[in-house]
């Protein structure tokens, strides 16, 4: 979601980053995820100008029919969610895992670790992302992420209590993060010894781009997708492999890992097609949960 630098958007910080915080460190797992639905339903109902260009961009985006109003007050809820799930991670075991998460798809990753040349897992700004990383950790696959932390264009509050917390947070995930602007003889280093690297396919999610973009038709318009991701699976001969997270009933997760893109009998494939390729998952996933995709403020 985008939102504006200002004293009110630090005043919400602080309520967020203290007592929200305190108070969901005291509540079981499941009053912590019915708190941040419950926040994304309040900012639902008090933004109206934010909620009203939300459903024009649905107006105006190629997106199958939809419930507009349902699909906007789910954005809010996964907003919190996607979020504020740090702080829940560490409670967030496999108990919980069997609560709240379905996850498909292991045996293509199974099969594709099989040839121990260790798989990159691309997905977008979709869902609560930290969960699949969270999930797949916690049932033992060896998981890195490729990320961005950034405090770029924050506020002083946000500097030194958001951004900063949120790392300490972000720490607690079960699984290391490369950053996406540092040296990456690591992350070829841990691909090369059967690793995961986890990384979105759909940029930083901020202003800032890292390595070779190229336009792709997304949603009926031109948008652009960075080549990093698929151009690191060929320089390796890593797996490129899919994986989304997508909402079940009773505020359950369904993971899909999906297979290869670039199965070996396909390793000639460019890395500009292994990125439309993604880019049309990716599509498929908005167009049936346009409610989960991050950014629909930029459409």
């Amino acid at each position: 979601m985008v939102v504006t630098e200002g004293i009110t958007r630090d005043l919400l910080r602080l309520i967020v980053w203290y007592p929200v915080r305190w108070l969901v460190r005291l509540l079981p797992v499941w009053a912590g995820l019915m708190l941040f639905r419950m926040m994304g339903d309040l900012h639902y109902a008090i933004s109206g100008g934010k909620r009203q260009r939300l459903l024009t961009n649905l107006s105006t985006a190629v997106i199958d029919r939809c419930d507009k109003q349902q699909t906007v007050r789910e954005y809010f809820r996964n907003h919190y969610v996607d979020r504020l799930f740090i702080f829940i991670v560490e409670r967030f075991d496999d108990r919980q895992i069997q609560r709240y998460v379905e996850l498909d798809g292991v045996e293509y990753l199974d099969a594709a670790l099989g040839y121990g040349r260790g798989v990159v897992l691309v997905h977008g700004h979709f869902g609560p992302v930290h969960i699949p990383l969270t999930v797949l950790a916690r049932y033992g696959f060896k998981i890195k992420q490729l990320g961005l932390p950034s405090d770029e264009g924050l506020s002083r509050i946000g500097r030194n209590v958001a951004y900063r917390l949120r790392l300490s947070y972000e720490a607690k995930i079960p699984a290391e993060i490369f950053r996406a602007d540092s040296f990456l003889r690591p992350v070829f280093v841990w691909l090369a010894q059967n690793g995961c690297i986890m990384t979105t396919g759909d940029g930083t999610g901020t202003q800032q781009r890292l390595g070779r973009y190229e336009h792709f038709t997304f949603l009926g318009r031109p948008t652009p997708f960075p080549l990093g991701p698929a151009t690191l699976a060929k320089k390796t001969t890593a797996a490129f492999m899919p994986v989304f997270i997508t909402p079940l009933e009773k505020n359950r997760y369904r993971i899909t890992i999906e297979p290869p893109l670039n199965p070996p009998s396909q390793q000639e494939i460019s890395a500009r097609e292994l990125t439309a390729l993604f880019v049309r998952r990716l599509e498929t996933y908005v167009r049936r949960y346009p409610g989960f995709m991050h950014f629909l403020d930029r459409l």
